[in-house]
């Protein structure tokens, strides 16, 4: 998301992966801090097809990044709830199968607050951290500059959209922030990161000035990880994306390596909540940060690194959909060029299963977005009285999660939307049926519809929900109701005859349609009429008229309606 002048928002538009565009926003309603002129700076190097490098003359075999996917630590949800700066969502009610799972707009279906990168498809928030050390512990050595900063969004910017061109049935689309320490005090540190070992497992590096920082960005409690999950959660939370990652840029124009002083350059946890790199990247460069950035947010959804210089191994497996590293170069002779290897211009089956993009089922549909929604129907009354109707929710199904890795819950999530409902009687064409809220796009939605013009007799309803991915409900939801029909009129069957005891009796033709017979009584034919009795069987016998009596007898139907004598 960047501000832009009047005018552009029509160039912006003609880029595939532009999920939205603010024009000229007064503030920043995400509270997390834009400026404005770096935002446009990159986004006019973006959408003009470069930006403004400076090479570290790194060759075209850039180096190898030490051990560059960490697992974190198990993620405490009360922990990580605690430490969000909005109050928690409040528990979904039980119900029905799929009710039970959240759909708060924390997150997609299904989803709590530490699954911010679970699998790669929908819309991810993207943060960009750039910490300016103070000089207050650490003596200040460098200094980003507007341009530099500009730069850095449009590589990450660059690497991203060559992710989303590889599997369009993902639907991947970005919304970017830009926190820079130059202009925004919150990304200002008493360190300065590149002078101090990257020290990942410890606290004398990372821990130190990405807990600083998440403080200033207002989340104070637990360790890094559970504050910087709190801040992805509320960074999805308030964009209404699906997922969330931050990445942390140390800046290194001056350092003699791009390195932190272990030898780090580029690294990402597992899984999230973040990643860590330098500004020049070591021997790739910042010209090249786009195949540093593409590689490691793979990482940040469960990709495993293939090269056998990250002591990968052909047995281990994990991500959403359970994917080995089957395409590890140190056990498989037959490997595949992948961006996982040397960070290259290829996706490989392997990869692309870790991060949620297998078709397993053959369905022709990644399984992450390839679920058939369902629909449950209220309970119906049966026989019906005029119009029958249907009602009832309809859901998105979540793909389960396989993932054997623990450091995240396993939740199984959907991103899928409901996008209609349809429904029909006896076979005719499918009609749309009403949402209820007016109209669809949340991942549940209750739904109800009438079937006008029905004849008497058993009828057969179905209603089946359709999602955003084009998935369509196989087996329907059905009742079979039956609808009454008017009881017929009474005609001139009704005989009336004084009995010895001096009751009268009464006797007509059943009616079709009635299931009852009020009588009426009256001392004149011009009445007027006074309700006498109910009968059940087309009979009555009057036990002690007094007087002169006319009688009308009245079918009444299932519905409680009375026909005309």
């Amino acid at each position: 998301v960047v501000d832009l002048p009047a005018g552009s928002e029509f160039r912006a538009l003609q880029l595939a992966g532009v999920r939205q565009v603010e024009m000229n926003a007064g503030a920043d309603r995400s509270g997390r801090g834009r400026d404005r002129s770096v935002g446009l700076a990159a986004w006019n190097a973006i959408a003009g097809g470069g930006a403004t490098a400076r090479d570290r003359g790194g060759s075209a075999a850039a180096e190898v990044p030490p051990d560059d996917a960490l697992l974190p630590p198990a993620a405490d949800l009360d922990a990580v709830r605690a430490s969000s700066r909005f109050a928690a969502p409040a528990a979904a009610p039980g119900g029905r199968r799929f009710e039970a799972a959240t759909s708060s707009p924390r997150g997609p279906f299904g989803a709590t607050d530490v699954n911010t990168s679970e699998y790669l498809a929908g819309s991810v928030s993207v943060t960009i951290v750039l910490p300016e050390s103070d000089g207050s512990v650490d003596p200040s050595t460098e200094t980003w500059s507007a341009d530099r900063e500009a730069d850095v969004v449009a590589r990450i910017a660059a690497g991203l959209e060559w992710v989303r061109l590889q599997e369009p049935q993902a639907g991947l689309s970005f919304v970017y922030h830009l926190i820079a320490g130059r202009t925004d005090p919150r990304a200002r540190t008493s360190y300065e990161p590149i002078r101090r070992a990257a020290d990942p497992g410890g606290t004398t590096g990372e821990d130190l000035w990405v807990k600083q920082i998440a403080s200033k960005l207002g989340y104070a409690s637990g360790d890094r990880f559970t504050r910087m999950r709190a801040f992805d959660a509320d960074t999805r939370a308030a964009d209404g994306t699906d997922w969330a990652v931050t990445i942390f840029v140390a800046d290194s124009l001056v350092d003699a390596d791009g390195k932190f002083a272990d030898g780090r350059f580029a690294y990402t946890w597992i899984g999230g909540p973040h990643m860590v790199l330098t500004y020049d990247d070591a021997a790739w460069g910042i010209d090249r940060m786009d195949m540093v950035v593409r590689h490691e947010i793979l990482h940040s959804f469960w990709a495993f690194d293939e090269y056998a210089a990250s002591a990968c191994t052909c047995s281990e497996h994990r991500g959403y959909l359970d994917g080995a590293d089957a395409n590890c170069t140190a056990c498989n002779p037959a490997f595949v060029p992948c961006v996982m290897i040397t960070d290259g211009d290829a996706m490989c089956p392997a990869t692309r299963r870790q991060i949620g993009w297998a078709d397993l089922d053959g369905d022709g549909t990644i399984d992450v977005v390839g679920e058939d929604p369902a629909t449950f129907l209220d309970p119906v009354t049966s026989p019906v009285c005029g119009v029958p109707a249907l009602s009832g929710l309809a859901t998105v199904v979540a793909p389960t999660n396989r993932n054997p890795a623990t450091s995240t819950s396993r939740a199984s999530i959907s991103i899928n939307r409901i996008a209609g409902v349809d429904v029909r009687a006896d076979g005719a064409p499918w009609a749309a049926a009403s949402a209820a809220d007016g109209g669809w796009g949340l991942p549940q939605e209750r739904f109800s519809a009438s079937f006008a013009g029905l004849t008497a007799g058993w009828h057969h309803l179905e209603a089946r929900a359709i999602d955003d991915h084009g998935n369509l409900q196989a087996a329907a939801a059905v009742a079979d109701v039956a609808v009454y029909a008017p009881a017929a009129s009474m005609g001139d069957t009704v005989r009336a005859s004084r009995l010895a005891s001096g009751s009268v009796q009464l006797g007509w033709s059943p009616c079709p349609g009635a299931t009852s017979y009020r009588i009426y009584r009256a001392s004149s034919g011009a009445g007027p009429w006074t309700a006498a009795a109910v009968a059940a069987a087309a009979s009555w016998v009057d036990a002690a008229p007094s007087g002169p009596a006319y009688y009308q007898v009245r079918p009444v139907d299932a519905c409680g309606a009375e026909q005309a004598p």
